[in-house]
């Protein structure tokens, strides 16, 4: 063991040596990135490009980063230098961080020594093998001053592990590492770009009504999330929204063993027909000011604040309803002949800088409050809005109207070439059991094919998407009205 032990230590004076003499001049960059700008993702991605300043010598170097995020994704590192500066060559690079495991921090210790408390035996050495990962075995061998060597099985039961010296071997910030070249001695300002995990977003819409049922406080505020491991001064930020990210915002991607038959207003297809979702960014937002993101720390901003903003109500009736074991079966005669009766209340207000707005509106969660007489403050209803651009109207569902139902039934179907052409037809009835004169949107989506044509309608109709139509239809005060339409499939 003592010529195993005189062996060991000769490598390890031979690597030292090699270490020291191979020729990196080690540059150890100012402290802190400058200028961060920060684009966050509804998927709880962000990417990051902050300004780093290094002093680099002619040749080659080796440039420590210190102060990165400890969820970076080391694979989407990039560097480039910011305008007017030298050409630099980056020949490689790669992340250090070995307090995320005692299996990482055992393995930086091999050939090192340890000292290991086992109930009453304290024993130090030389480590010889540790755990290469979590999968793998989780015994360690070690080497004490007497020769002997130590096997212990499972290093999870051992009382305390001593790591000696641990700033001098071991990384214990987190540090990306790169091997660059320069073509001359001097400062460089470098962009380091990258994207990590822990970033999240959202945006909460709070309206409260008073007396006027014309005019409501609107509030919007944007909720920020680090949970990165690392922390953001004065960072510009930018908001994505994405397919994807609405998917599980929303909720409408669906669950099939939930009620997956429902098309939300404005929506082209049912909720369980959106399995798949893009990741490409839709719209970005663009946050006021600079910010500064802690680690660990939720901070809330404030984004608009409307003291009296005009809004209305609509009512829609969208009433096709699927059994749930059906998908898309064109050429079945019973497919969308189930019905919902109820029928919907929706908040509408325009976003324009006359109302106190003109911005695009991000995506998010709306609650609608009254304000009691006593001051305290009832929930009404909560939905989840889809982004407002700036000129256009937002509007969210409040739950089912009172004294207002509709009932949707087909009265025909008939194949006129088999297993091409089809005709459908529906009747649908509306009753108006409030004191008001109310117009509701009947809303009918043409889902067996996207080859149609309305052949029949005793109401004027409008094309509100490529599938669906809407009539918007009078009722009086305590009165009823029924709408007939024949649809003519081809495929």
């Amino acid at each position: 063991m003592n010529r195993m032990w005189r062996w060991f230590s000769a490598w390890m004076g031979l690597w030292a040596i090699c270490s020291a003499g191979n020729g990196l001049a080690v540059t150890v960059e100012s402290p802190g990135p400058k200028g961060a700008t920060l684009a966050l993702y509804d998927t709880g991605i962000g990417l990051v490009s902050e300004q780093r300043r290094v002093v680099l010598a002619r040749g080659e170097n080796l440039v420590r980063f210190l102060e990165i995020p400890v969820r970076i994704d080391p694979s989407s590192v990039s560097f480039s230098t910011v305008s007017g500066g030298r050409p630099i060559q980056v020949l490689d690079q790669r992340f250090e961080y070995d307090l995320t495991g005692v299996e990482r921090l055992l393995q930086r210790y091999i050939g090192q020594t340890i000292e290991i408390r086992d109930g009453a035996d304290v024993r130090q050495g030389v480590l010889l093998s540790a755990p290469a990962g979590n999968a793998g075995p989780s015994s360690i061998a070690l080497l004490d001053a007497h020769g002997e060597a130590c096997v212990y099985p499972d290093f999870h039961r051992l009382n305390q592990i001593l790591f000696p010296h641990v700033d001098e071997l071991t990384y214990v910030h987190p540090t990306l590492l790169a091997r660059m070249t320069a073509q001359q001695d001097g400062p460089q300002n470098l962009r380091l770009n990258y994207i990590l995990e822990g970033l999240s977003w959202n945006v909460s819409y709070e309206a409260i009504q008073t007396d006027s049922p014309s005019e409501t406080y609107l509030g919007v505020r944007i909720s920020l999330k680090n949970e990165t491991g690392g922390a953001f001064k004065d960072a510009r930020v930018r908001l994505v929204a994405t397919e994807k990210g609405g998917v599980s915002e929303g909720g409408f991607a669906g669950s099939m063993t939930e009620d997956p038959q429902r098309y939300a207003y404005g929506r082209e297809a049912p909720s369980r027909e959106q399995v798949v979702a893009s990741a490409a960014a839709l719209q970005t937002y663009e946050m006021p000011g600079t910010i500064t993101l802690e680690n660990g720390a939720q901070l809330f901003v404030q984004l608009a604040q409307v003291e009296k903003l005009p809004v209305s109500r609509f009512y829609v009736y969208d009433g096709v309803k699927f059994d749930r074991f059906q998908r898309n079966r064109r050429n079945d005669w019973n497919y969308g002949t189930e019905f919902r009766k109820t029928i919907d209340t929706y908040l509408q207000f325009s976003n324009s800088t006359t109302e106190g707005l003109g911005f695009n509106l991000p995506p998010g969660r709306f609650r609608l409050y009254r304000q009691t007489e006593s001051g305290a403050l009832d929930l009404v209803g909560h939905d989840y809005i889809e982004g407002t651009p700036l000129g256009g109207s937002g509007y969210v569902a409040l739950g089912p109207a009172k004294d207002l139902q509709g009932e949707r039934e087909r009265i025909g179907y008939s194949e006129i070439v088999p297993l091409h052409e089809y005709e459908e037809s529906f009747e649908i009835r509306l009753e108006n059991g409030s004191p008001e004169n109310v117009e509701v949107r009947v809303v009918e989506h043409l889902y067996r094919w996207s080859d149609f044509e309305v052949v029949k309608s005793d109401a004027e109709y409008v094309l509100t998407a490529p599938q669906t139509i809407e009539f918007r239809i009078a009722l009086k005060a305590g009165g009823k009205r029924a709408v007939h339409y024949t649809v003519h499939y081809r495929w």
